[in-house]
């Protein structure tokens, strides 16, 4: 059976990211079936999807609520039954706080690619970018949100026959949205501006390496060979957060996992994660989670009792 996973992402160790930046590095199913179904709860206290990206597909389905997540530097607002549909190494993540719902599946497109078929074309044109697919789908896009709710339940179900079943709906998919014409052609992204994405990943990178240590507003700039005034406002307009703001929002969260995790004193978790200042701490912890380090620990090892 296919695993039912609350946001897996919560939880992966730094070793499982690679070091080309906030890419992940994550077995996706079986090597001959290279797919997995997530189910995720924005307000479920061990939620946490940061920015990232992967070299798979992955296709997001909103079951309730509205989900705010940005995908390269665009924000998107999804709500009942919008799709969503990432491809291959797009910078994405949670935006604002949110209260949804949502299941998704990412998938390596090898596995249906039909090799020469029609299909098959379209599926290189994605990949090559001579066409860039809209990402967002509307509810109102009828025939593709069946297709995507039918290809959710066939994961879920994971009888013996649905991995044909699948990769059928997977297909039938990207025809509606070929057929709809759910993308432009061509939208090259200007050179300068995959540069600047690729500089502020490597910031991210230093975030996650470093964090632990003093990280100035200067030195994030300097890895991104930008002037401070200039990486700030890139840094914002990329992942919608202020430099200062990722870095305690990523503090925050591996903050979260040693609450979880281990019995260590509030204090030194805090000193831990790059905090000196224990009230600091406390107030910034309080402004990403809504609650303190110490209920925070309460609720959550609660909830796996």
């Amino acid at each position: 059976m296919t695993k039912v996973l609350i946001n897996e992402y919560s939880d992966l160790p730094d070793k499982t990211i690679l070091k080309s930046g906030s890419k992940e590095n994550v077995s996706r199913g079986p090597t001959y079936f290279p797919l997995k179904y997530y189910m995720n709860n924005t307000v479920d206290p061990h939620y946490d999807l940061p920015i990232h990206y992967h070299s798979e597909f992955e296709l997001i389905h909103i079951i309730s609520g509205n989900y705010k997540m940005i995908c390269n530097t665009k924000e998107y607002e999804l709500k009942k039954d919008d799709l969503f549909l990432i491809t291959s190494n797009q910078l994405h993540g949670d935006s604002k706080k949110s209260s949804a719902l949502y299941e998704s599946v990412v998938f390596d497109i090898g596995m249906i690619r039909l090799h020469s078929y029609e299909p098959d074309v379209f599926i290189n044109h994605i990949l090559n970018k001579s066409v860039v697919l809209d990402g967002y789908i509307s509810s109102e896009e009828k025939e593709c949100v069946q297709t995507a709710v039918n290809l959710f339940e066939i994961v879920k179900e994971a009888d013996a026959a649905y991995e044909t079943i699948v990769s059928g709906l997977l297909l039938v998919l990207f025809g509606f949205i070929q057929r709809q014409k759910l993308y432009t052609e061509p939208n090259v992204m200007p050179e300068h501006k995959q540069r600047l994405i690729e500089q502020i990943d490597n910031v991210i990178l230093m975030i996650r390496d470093n964090y632990q240590n003093e990280v100035s507003l200067d030195s994030m700039a300097q890895e991104a060979n930008l002037s401070s005034k200039y990486f700030c406002r890139i840094f914002k307009d990329i992942t919608k957060k202020s430099p200062i703001e990722y870095l305690n929002w990523y503090r925050i969260n591996r903050a979260c996992s040693q609450l979880r995790e281990t019995e260590k004193k509030i204090p030194d978790i805090a000193e831990e994660c790059g905090f000196n200042d224990l009230s600091y701490f406390i107030k910034i912890f309080k402004k990403f989670k809504g609650t303190t380090p110490l209920k925070y620990r309460h609720v959550t090892r609660g909830s796996r009792n």
